[in-house]
């Protein structure tokens, strides 16, 4: 019983994070306008929470606070490396494909970003207890979790969804997920800034 407890508090202490590159308050507007534009409520898709709205880099599940600590060095000493960069936001992309679509997102264009972020996996996978990254990485900004199999005037529908903007990547994001009956709720818990 002592040793469930004690099992018990040591997990309380963990804390879900992943890596990623928070947005603007401007465009997370502008995609939220996307979203009621192509009225993408009527879909059978789980929206982001316009708050929730970022690039993901890695997930890295439970993690403890040395953990974390660990991840954020390495991190800090990768993004002073790299200075301020422009990222393309193009148009849709849905995961693994239209015919078999279970992700709606927005493509990105940045060869910084992809540099960056495959530095940071390639380096944060060698620590042991870091699950390693069997995908290349795209990035990409996700609209929605399909829950259900899209007509075909739905898939029509999303793959004919136009966006095109361009925002500046200036940091890096350590986000907490706490997992709410409301759904997730993310908390920056440190931000890592570009060498400018």
């Amino acid at each position: 019983m002592l040793k469930w407890f004690h099992l018990k508090l040591f997990m309380n202490d963990l804390k879900r994070v992943f890596l990623g590159i928070d947005l603007t308050a401007d465009l997370k507007e502008k995609i939220e306008k996307l979203k009621r534009d192509y009225n993408l409520k009527q879909l059978p898709i789980k929206l982001v929470e316009a708050e929730n709205s970022h690039i993901a880099v890695k997930f890295l599940e439970d993690l403890s606070e040395n953990q974390i600590k660990e991840i954020a060095v390495l991190v800090k000493s990768i993004t002073e490396n790299f200075t301020f960069f422009k990222i393309k936001i193009d148009n849709e992309l849905i995961f693994p494909s239209p015919s078999r679509a279970r992700v709606l997102a927005l493509k990105i264009i940045s060869p910084e970003l992809k540099k960056i972020a495959e530095e940071i996996i390639k380096t944060i996978d060698q620590l042991p207890f870091v699950n390693k990254e069997k995908r290349n990485y795209t990035p990409h900004i996700t609209l929605g979790r399909i829950r259900n199999r899209l007509t075909e005037n739905e898939i029509k529908k999303i793959t004919n969804l136009q966006f095109n903007d361009e925002t500046v990547v200036t940091s890096v994001e350590l986000f907490e997920s706490k997992l709410t009956g409301q759904g997730p709720v993310y908390t920056i818990l440190e931000s890592f800034k570009l060498a400018g």
